[in-house]
């Protein structure tokens, strides 16, 4: 069980890896396609591959469920190595638009990789694994961004090729998944009771959706926000992955601790705490105190959701329920990158972070109503 949850969590860090360090670049990679660093481009561009995962991921889902949770991860990594190749020749910005759009149609990686791990673990089990799947996605965006910010810098005018040399990454996932165990036979219980409130899917979905917000309307331009008090790209990099090593180095000393829903709640209290915090920064030394208190808020708020996720998850339709997070995130993404983008165009580089904190406490109180009314989270109870 191990060896595959190992295998696993490679395949989807390679694609992680491979999606998320180019976004906090993308400003300047569309510079090549004469777009300014500020354009509302850049939040639009940043939303596409989210737009399409969104659209597709419930088709992802049925087919996951249907013709088997391996194959849609395999199906994923094919995806993304075709769109980054694509990316990496295209001659004009229409076709980097496709190239971006294919990336997020064909995409979907972590649904697909929780969905396949949903086979072989239940209840906290699952839910620790889940956690380590963000765990790999920390760790992509810890390493990318400097990384890439590295390469940036040592090579200037590498330009789009960049995107080229990162599809080697899920084309390496790809080859690893031929090793994963085919999927094992899943039939529904027919004595599974659920401990349903009508409200509840519609519950896990609006908090998924507000705490993604709340932290992804903050990436698209902190290249430009944080230039103000770090001069170089791979500093600006670090910052930009701070909170995510805060994850890494906390979460292995938090699985010593039962995971509950609960944590959902003082986890988007602090990150709306450190968002206001990144609007009255004085120096590098706050700006990296602030972005400690978000890496925090990140731990605690992905503790909850993926303990309320875990509980509420049926094995036989496991795919789609994990296509329905998926693209509750993914509409977040769209709507934060949008938001930021005109947020930044029609008032300032601070206005996003004001964002994250109204949609952190939005969720604190629709959570806080929904625990009065006594709908609480999802749990199923299964029969032996």
């Amino acid at each position: 069980m191990r060896s595959t949850l190992m295998a696993v969590l490679a395949c989807h860090f390679l694609a992680a890896f491979t999606v998320l360090g180019v976004p906090l670049y993308l400003p300047r990679l569309l510079s090549a396609f004469g777009i300014g660093e500020q354009s509302l481009w850049a939040g639009v561009l940043f939303s596409l591959p989210a737009v399409m995962t969104a659209l597709s991921s419930a088709y992802w889902g049925r087919f996951a469920d249907r013709y088997g949770r391996r194959l849609s991860l395999q199906r994923a990594l094919v995806g993304l190595t075709l769109a980054f190749i694509l990316a990496g020749i295209a001659p004009s910005l229409p076709w980097l638009i496709v190239a971006l759009a294919l990336q997020g149609l064909a995409g979907g990686t972590l649904a697909a990789a929780n969905g396949y791990l949903s086979l072989h673990m239940r209840g906290d089990a699952l839910a620790k694994a889940l956690n380590w799947t963000q765990f790999s996605a920390r760790l992509a965006l810890l390493s990318a961004p400097p990384l890439m910010g590295g390469i940036l810098m040592l090579l200037p005018h590498i330009g789009q090729r960049l995107w080229l040399g990162l599809a080697f990454l899920p084309l390496c996932g790809l080859l690893l998944s031929l090793r994963l165990p085919a999927d094992v036979a899943i039939s529904p219980n027919p004595h599974a009771k659920e401990a349903v409130s009508g409200k509840n899917p519609l519950l896990l979905w609006t908090m998924q959706f507000l705490f993604n917000f709340a932290m992804v309307v903050t990436f698209p331009y902190f290249l430009p926000y944080a230039a103000h008090w770090l001069h170089q790209e791979v500093l600006i990099g670090v910052f930009y992955s701070w909170p995510h090593l805060i994850y890494l180095l906390l979460l292995p000393l938090w699985h010593r601790l039962n995971g509950r829903s609960m944590f959902l709640l003082p986890g988007l209290v602090l990150i709306a705490l450190a968002a206001v915090w990144h609007t009255q920064i004085a120096g590098p030394l706050t700006l990296l105190a602030a972005r400690t208190l978000f890496g925090i808020g990140i731990l605690l708020a992905y503790s909850g959701a993926n303990q309320m996720l875990s509980d509420s998850i049926r094995q036989h339709n496991a795919g789609r329920q994990f296509g329905q997070i998926d693209a509750a995130g993914k509409w977040a993404g769209v709507a934060a990158g949008i938001s930021s983008g005109w947020l930044v165009v029609h008032f300032s580089l601070l206005t996003p972070y004001l964002a994250s904190a109204t949609a952190a406490l939005c969720g604190v109180a629709i959570f806080i109503l929904s625990s009065l009314r006594g709908s609480g989270y999802v749990r199923i109870t299964r029969s032996s």
